[in-house]
């Protein structure tokens, strides 16, 4: 397909350019242009770039390895490394090995015998790119039998010269049986080699072709060891692999394995694995069950885009829980806050006004809310804003709980229209005059 848009794209620009320099030509009776507008050159037909020397091919041709595919540039650039490679230029030869391995195109209009040869002739004196070009051909079966044994002998060729996608085919190859015996162990030698991200996504690859036998083997199993060592690189990668694997979603539903995999992932640290084994775990009645969901949900809540489990370590804390468990949610919803998440500040702000693992400080609660509210939260500025109407740990100011009310409202805080009509037109709302109350339940009132 990619050589097809090249071919083409070559013909477009070498039929449309001379049409497009006719028709300027044809308005020179028209009133003429600005002489400030430039006429765009147009890229050399193949005949000028046949006349061009070597030295002006190989510069053209450097072009085509930093910009994109659908450039005019990188066709022009691919078709003068071709020309100079044609004339036996090594150099040319080299590059253009570059270039497929670079973009993995496939040069439709060459002869393949002869630009192989070319490449081995290359690659027995170091070329690795050479080397990989020729693997990728028979990979592919690009204008040659495909050939996946051949194909593992080029890839290993390139690697041993350390060429580091070369390295990533043949760890594909050992952990897949694609061209080559299975060897779990010397396909994770070979990734030592590679950057994290081309390792993370190689052994992803491995991975499913494994659960899906898509190079022939299935083996959940090994699947599931190259899953977790690429979770020590991203635990977030397996925890996606987890969910496609629970829902079914690439055509394999294995929930035992996907819950071994958000283990591993919430273990490592992924906020949303982390949520999720929570969620699972927070409905037990087992108090150790129980434990180790608030401590999941402290480490998930640390993200301070995890508002969820946020969320959770305040709902477990309402529920009165006993009070070794209460202590445990209070440190959690102390180390959240301070990553910064919101829900969290309401959390740990309402366990200061009721006194739960802390003793009891309106005032310390409504800074929590003061900061949540800075930082936009609708449910803060609610609170907050019956506090100053209160005067429950702040001083009483009906200007600044108009204010902070009339925000949430804005905001789309459920309550807040009710309650804002009561602090605006308090003759017409004489349901929610309550009594006076002591300093402490007003505390208590406000912040719930």
């Amino acid at each position: 397909m990619r050589a097809a848009q090249i071919v083409i794209l070559s013909s477009l620009v070498a039929v449309t350019a001379p049409a497009a320099l006719a028709a300027s030509n044809s308005g020179n009776g028209a009133q003429p242009r600005s002489s400030q507008a430039v006429v765009p050159a147009s890229p050399p037909t193949q005949a000028q770039l046949r006349a061009m020397s070597t030295v002006r091919l190989l510069k053209l041709g450097q072009k085509a390895l930093t910009v994109e595919i659908d450039t005019q540039d990188f066709v022009t650039g691919l078709d003068a490394v071709k020309i100079a490679s044609a004339r036996g230029d090594r150099e040319a030869t080299r590059l253009m090995a570059k270039i497929m391995a670079r973009h993995q195109v496939v040069l439709g209009a060459d002869d393949r015998a002869k630009l192989e040869r070319r490449f081995r002739f290359e690659a027995l004196r170091g070329a690795s790119s050479s080397v990989l070009a020729v693997a990728n051909m028979y990979d592919q079966g690009d204008g040659v039998p495909a050939d996946t044994k051949k194909a593992a002998e080029w890839y290993l060729w390139a690697a041993r010269v350390g060429h580091e996608r070369a390295m990533a085919h043949a760890a594909y190859a050992y952990g897949t049986g694609r061209g080559l015996e299975r060897n779990e162990a010397t396909a994770l030698k070979w990734l030592d080699g590679v950057n994290e991200g081309r390792q993370r996504s190689t052994l992803l690859e491995i991975g499913w072709a494994l659960v899906l036998g898509t190079e022939g083997a299935k083996d959940m199993p090994a699947a599931l060891r190259f899953f977790e060592r690429a979770a020590q690189i991203k635990p977030g990668a397996i925890y996606q692999v987890a969910l496609d694997l629970e829902r079914g979603t690439r055509g394999v539903q294995d929930r035992e394995a996907a819950g071994h995999l958000i283990r591993i992932a919430a273990e490592r640290g992924d906020s949303g694995a982390a949520t999720h084994l929570a969620n699972a775990l927070s409905s037990s009645t087992n108090v150790e069950d129980q434990r180790r969901a608030v401590q999941l949900y402290g480490v998930a809540a640390q993200d301070k885009t995890n508002l969820a489990a946020g969320q959770s370590l305040s709902r477990l804390l309402a529920l009165r829980p006993s009070k070794d468990l209460v202590s445990d949610i209070f440190v959690a919803l102390e180390k959240a806050a301070a990553a910064g998440n919101t829900e969290a500040l309401i959390g740990l702000a309402y366990a200061y006004s009721e006194g739960l693992g802390s003793d009891t400080s309106p005032e310390k609660a409504a800074a929590l809310l003061q900061e949540a509210s800075n930082a936009g939260h609708p449910e803060a500025k609610y609170k907050l804003s019956l506090m100053y109407k209160s005067g429950a740990g702040v001083t009483t100011d009906l200007g600044k709980a108009v204010e902070l009310m009339t925000s949430a409202r804005d905001s789309g805080y459920p309550l807040a229209a009710v309650a804002l009509s009561s602090m605006t037109e308090p003759a017409t709302t004489n349901s929610v005059e309550e009594p006076a109350k002591a300093p402490g339940q007003a505390s208590e009132a406000a912040v719930k």
